[in-house]
């Protein structure tokens, strides 16, 4: 009789450990991501379309590419180094798992902090951005660094109807001189469903070209590599960028 007590007395917990009997869901982690969504003024941004600037030239952009680092909120670090390239992966910036709430703002710096800049570039983990792997044409070598910024399209500035967009334009921002901070304060996080949040940043290239401070025209200014003598052009290309670059 004790036998048979005990026996009904696993039961339960026998049946409870039925290989057959489904595994409880495992939480989703949630995701967050940043994105960087490019216009041209009110247009929809398209890499090899044409646009017009405010001088009246026709002009198209074939390389679009910048570092982001050390992005965080204060204490709570986003990721160390992040890699914008609209031609290969278009608008993504960054994608992990994360928590939203811990980054109601944003921080970071436009190019390759001092900290990285120096560092050999095939020290980096093999998913890092900064791995000379990934990093490919923007390092410039073991001194100089990153290149931070590669802006590069064509331009037709004589105006009329033909558009012979055969003039190039090339901007190549590097060295630490030209890093620069953001801070962007009380950010929204865009409930994108499934547990996915994200955080939507816009870049204005006609605002980029055109900033009422410091104009770029491509005329006579579409070079720069940051050499000796090119100092403003390449001050106003990362300056013009920062400006540019937005929250809504």
């Amino acid at each position: 009789m004790k036998k048979l007590l005990m026996l009904l007395a696993l039961l339960p917990i026998l049946w409870s450990c039925d290989p057959k009997d489904p595994k409880p869901n495992d939480p989703i982690s949630e995701t967050i991501k940043v994105t960087i969504n490019p216009t041209y003024g009110s247009e929809s941004f398209y890499m090899d379309s044409v646009y017009t600037t405010d001088e009246g030239y026709k002009v198209k952009f074939t390389e679009l590419n910048c570092y982001f680092t050390l992005l965080g909120n204060g204490t709570n670090q986003l990721i160390e180094a992040a890699l914008f390239n609209y031609r290969e992966t278009g608008a993504l910036l960054v994608s992990k798992v994360g928590n939203h709430v811990n980054y109601s703002s944003l921080t970071g710096k436009i190019g390759v902090d001092t900290s990285l800049n120096h560092l050999d570039p095939s020290a980096f983990p093999n998913e890092s951005p900064l791995n000379i792997s990934n990093a490919g044409p923007m390092h410039w070598g073991w001194n100089p660094g990153y290149i931070f910024m590669n802006i590069e399209g064509k331009v037709d500035t004589i105006i009329d109807a033909t558009n012979n967009l055969d003039l190039s334009f090339s901007f190549h921002v590097g060295t630490d001189p030209y890093l620069q901070s953001f801070d962007f304060t009380d950010v929204t996080w865009i409930d994108k469903g499934n547990k996915v949040w994200e955080l939507p940043l816009k870049l204005d290239l006609a605002a980029f070209l055109a900033n009422p401070l410091s104009p770029i025209n491509l005329k006579n200014e579409h070079l720069t590599h940051t050499a000796a003598g090119q100092e403003n052009l390449t001050q106003k290309v990362i300056q013009n960028f920062k400006n540019a670059l937005t929250t809504n």
